[in-house]
C-alpha cells in the first residue's frame, strides 16, 4: 500500500468519526434515528398501519353521532351499547380505505332525562344494515378537522357538522392513530398542490 493511499484512507476515517462525534446518522440510519432500515412514512405504510391497528377497536360514525344529537335536542339521553366494532379498515385505492363497523349487536338507547323512561332499538334494525360506514371507503383528504381526546380520535368529515369517533383501547395507540390520519389526511388534501 502506497503512502498516498493509506493518506485517504485516514482522512476518510478521519471524516467519519468526525459525523459520528457530531451526532450525524450513519450511512443507512434514518434521519429520525430510528435506526438503519427504520420504514419511512409513506400514504400507503400510514393506510397499512390503520389496516392493522384499527379492526376490534369501537367507532360512532357520523350518521350516529346525528341520532344522539337529535336526542339531545329533544332533551333526551341517547347512547350505544355497547359501541360498534370496526371490521374493515382495508385500503381501497391510494389515499382511500374501509372504516365499516358491525352494529348488528349494538342497541340505541334513548333515555328521558327527567323521568328515566327509556326505549331500546337494535341500531341494525333502525338503518336496514349490518354495519355504519361507506361500503366504497373514504378519501383521507376529505377529513377537515381532527383531534384527540385520551383514546378517542374524531374525525370531521367535508360537509359534515359532527365527528365521527374512533374509540381506540389506549391513549398511546390513540396517539399514534391521529398521527397516522393527520399524516394521511395532509398529504391526501387534494388542494395542498397550491400551496396552501
Amino acid at each position: 500500500m502506497t503512502g498516498k493511499t493509506d493518506g485517504r484512507a485516514c482522512a476518510w476515517l478521519l471524516a467519519l468519526l468526525a459525523l459520528a462525534a457530531a451526532g450525524a446518522p450513519a450511512y443507512g440510519e434514518a434521519p429520525d434515528g430510528a435506526g438503519a432500515g427504520a420504514p419511512q412514512r409513506s400514504i400507503a405504510s400510514a393506510q397499512e398501519f390503520l389496516r392493522q391497528v384499527l379492526p376490534g377497536n369501537r367507532y360512532v360514525s357520523t350518521f350516529m353521532a346525528g341520532l344522539l344529537e337529535k336526542a339531545r335536542r329533544e332533551g333526551l339521553r341517547g347512547s350505544f351499547e355497547p359501541l360498534p366494532v370496526i371490521v374493515d379498515a382495508n385500503p381501497v385505492a391510494e389515499c382511500r380505505s374501509m372504516l365499516l363497523a358491525d352494529i348488528e349487536g349494538t342497541d340505541f338507547v334513548v333515555r328521558d332525562r327527567a323521568t328515566g323512561d327509556g326505549a331500546v332499538s337494535n341500531l341494525a334494525d333502525l338503518v336496514n344494515d349490518g354495519l355504519v360506514g361507506s361500503p366504497d371507503g373514504f378519501d383521507f383528504g376529505s377529513i377537515r378537522a381532527l383531534h384527540r381526546a385520551g383514546p378517542r380520535v374524531h374525525l370531521r368529515f367535508a360537509g359534515e357538522q359532527l365527528d365521527a369517533v374512533v374509540h381506540m383501547e389506549g391513549e398511546e395507540i390513540a396517539g399514534r392513530v391521529y398521527e397516522a390520519f393527520d399524516y394521511l389526511r395532509r398529504r391526501c388534501d387534494a388542494a395542498a398542490a397550491t400551496g396552501f
